[in-house]
């Protein structure tokens, strides 16, 4: 149990970020883990890892689906077949993604998302000669590894604090707003880090096309409505140490009308009628 509670540890300090990192660690530990243990183990494991991040349904759609099953070795061998099939989900939804990115785009982005990255990485590799505009992404500077990865691939890219979100977008002649995915909602919003809201606004009002993408399996079919997704409340010591009173919410929603497409390795789904397809496709 002391690996799943120290990768249970590294999701919570967010030291393990970003929806499929943080789907795919865990679906790794408890691949091992199912292997030397009893099935009452294997269960407290997933739901220590499950307390970890409630706003994360990938990692909940594969676990809670884990726990159904009561053979440890078919645990074990599910998990690895989840892991298998995430990643050639996240290449296809690369390959798809990378579609929408013309010769001479301006791309802006916000946080981290490793799904965003290879989209602009594969668009690069196939010729076009494009430029990357992100954020800082306070208080963990999440932005940061974004450009900081771009940078080492060789792919132009040039970063803003987060309060100049909108003179960057309007500046640098954004073309395409890409952002990843932290969840999907029945009613097609989604939700993302914390400043993806402004972001989608700022895209409307210049109407630059917004698209957002990740997994088909981040659909949150528990809450029909995002409305009634609690978001996380992170440490206040985050932002700053004074004695005031700080918010310092994690994630946001941004809704469906301000989304252009939700790329998927489904294709290119229309934000109100994706649940439908990947209900469809996935019979969840």
């Amino acid at each position: 149990m002391n690996t799943i509670e120290k990768i249970a540890n590294k999701i919570k300090k967010i030291e393990i970020q970003g929806a499929t990192k943080i789907a795919l660690s865990s679906l790794e530990v408890i691949h091992d883990f199912a292997k030397k243990n009893k099935v009452e183990e294997i269960h407290k494991g997933i739901n220590l890892l499950l307390s970890t991040r409630p706003t994360e349904p990938l990692m909940i759609n594969t676990l809670t689906s884990l726990k159904k099953i009561s053979d440890p070795s078919e645990i074990s061998e599910r998990a690895f077949l989840f892991k298998k099939s995430i990643k050639k989900s996240m290449n296809k939804i690369v390959e798809i993604g990378s579609r929408l990115i013309e010769d001479g785009m301006t791309i802006q982005t916000i946080c981290h998302s490793s799904t965003v990255v290879n989209i602009i990485k594969e668009a690069r590799d196939q010729g076009k000669k494009i430029k990357v505009i992100n954020t800082e992404t306070r208080p963990r500077f999440q932005g940061r590894i974004t450009a900081e990865e771009l940078y080492k691939a060789r792919v132009p890219v040039k970063m803003y604090v987060d309060s100049a979100m909108y003179s960057a977008m309007s500046k640098e002649k954004v073309n395409i707003a890409l952002v990843g995915i932290d969840a999907i909602f029945v009613d097609g919003s989604i939700a993302n880090k914390i400043g993806t809201g402004l972001f989608s606004l700022a895209a409307e009002a210049l109407e630059i096309p917004f698209y957002a993408s990740g997994l088909a399996l981040k659909l949150d079919t528990g809450s029909l409505m995002a409305q009634s997704v609690k978001i996380e409340e992170r440490d206040p010591r985050e932002v700053w140490s004074y004695p005031i009173n700080i918010g310092n919410p994690a994630f946001e929603i941004v809704p469906s009308k301000r989304i252009k497409g939700i790329i998927t390795e489904l294709g290119v789904l229309p934000p109100t009628t994706a649940h439908i397809q990947i209900e469809k496709a996935y019979k969840i």
